[in-house]
């Protein structure tokens, strides 16, 4: 289940936790250089999802069967409030929990650099090399080409073997149906804060998509931008990314 968990909340422990949700090809594990700046202040779990760093996928994939996933999961460890932190494709898979939380559960909502709740704008040149599952070099390459500050070798090697280990099924579907799932009629009807964080420079989810895609269809957002940051916020930027996210919870 590889969960990332620094002291869940309990009577004892009462600090706020967080929920994060890692970006289409990553994994928990993705979030190992931001928690180390929140860890004091929340509890902070990292969840792998269907499909990626070693969880087994689902027998078919789907939005809502990835908010079911979660929830149950969070249900088995007793969180039943807490802030919810979705990077990219995880930033739809967020609003859609959001959107259909009967207990009320999620306090607030952080998007980092996340897909928009609407069709995904892809171009077909682009969506043909996303169908592409990588090999090795494609791994390197998608290293590479998501990023702009320099990273270490080590987050270098996680994200190529997050990579090379999602599941083919599950690679496809957000790729051929995902992307394509406007949850934006649900998102309209979200009533709590939602905080918008990204870089004007990200060269996977632009900064249009998120002024044309995004923010006009989550009430009330509030958006943060930097620059010279790539795709790959938690890694590239984290302790900048930790700041935001402790200035944005309420």
């Amino acid at each position: 289940m590889a969960i990332i968990d620094n002291n869940s909340s309990s009577a004892i422990n009462p600090k706020q936790t967080l929920v994060l949700l890692h970006y289409f090809g990553g994994s928990a594990q993705s979030w190992n250089w931001l928690i180390p700046f929140l860890s004091k202040n929340y509890n902070c779990i990292a969840l792998n999802l269907p499909g990626f760093g070693g969880e087994p996928a689902l027998d078919e994939p789907s939005i809502g069967g990835f908010t079911s996933f979660i929830r149950q999961k969070l249900e088995v460890m007793n969180v039943e409030s807490y802030v919810l932190v979705g990077h990219s494709m995880s930033g739809k898979i967020a609003v859609d929990m959001a959107a259909n939380d009967p207990n009320f559960a999620i306090k607030q909502l952080i998007l980092v650099a996340p897909s928009p709740p609407t069709i995904e704008q892809i171009s077909d040149e682009d969506m043909q090399s996303m169908l592409n599952h990588p090999d090795l070099q494609q791994a390197e390459n998608t290293a590479k080409s998501i990023t702009i500050k320099p990273i270490s070798n080590e987050q270098r090697e996680l994200i190529i073997q997050n990579n090379l280990e999602t599941n083919q099924k599950t690679w496809d579907w957000w790729c051929l149906q995902g992307t394509k799932h406007s949850i934006a009629e649900d998102a309209e009807h979200l009533f709590l804060p939602i905080t918008l964080i990204t870089s004007e420079d990200d060269p996977a989810i632009s900064f249009e998509s998120i002024l044309e895609e995004a923010i006009p269809n989550l009430p009330d957002a509030k958006l943060v931008t930097t620059k010279g940051v790539g795709h790959l916020i938690p890694m590239e930027a984290p302790e900048w990314l930790a700041a935001e996210i402790e200035k944005a919870i309420i």
